[in-house]
């Protein structure tokens, strides 16, 4: 008897534009000297979704929780990158560390430079 595999495999024309590595990471410190982190990074892929970015946050980076964003545009995904970047900037988090592979988050780094606050709702 021989086992099948079946893998999912992007579309060729999404690849290339789903290639990208970027990791921006936030700390802050409270009143009692603990030291967060939050960290975004688009170095994994998703399996359902042609673009993703992936969030972890905690007192130490292995050890904290993790959330990741899936989008079927790059338009959704930047729209969303911008948005946590605000909100982390908003709650009292500065940049730590910043990686782009490339340059197609040339406008994240603008936001990172000159963030703008998003009101609390």
């Amino acid at each position: 008897m021989t086992a099948r595999l079946r893998f999912l495999v992007m579309p060729a024309t999404d690849c290339d534009d789903t290639r990208r590595d970027m990791m921006i990471t936030f700390y802050k410190t409270d009143a009692a000297r603990r030291l967060y982190y939050y960290c975004i990074s688009d170095r994994q892929w998703h399996l359902f979704a042609p673009y993703s970015f992936t969030v972890s946050w905690g007192v130490a980076l292995t050890q904290g929780r993790e959330k990741t964003f899936a989008f079927e545009t790059e338009e959704e995904k930047q729209q969303k990158l911008k948005q946590v970047i605000s909100e982390r900037v908003g709650a009292g988090y500065k940049v730590l560390y910043t990686y782009f592979r490339r340059s197609e988050y040339g406008s994240l780094q603008e936001a990172l430079r000159y963030p703008q606050l998003s009101e609390a709702g």
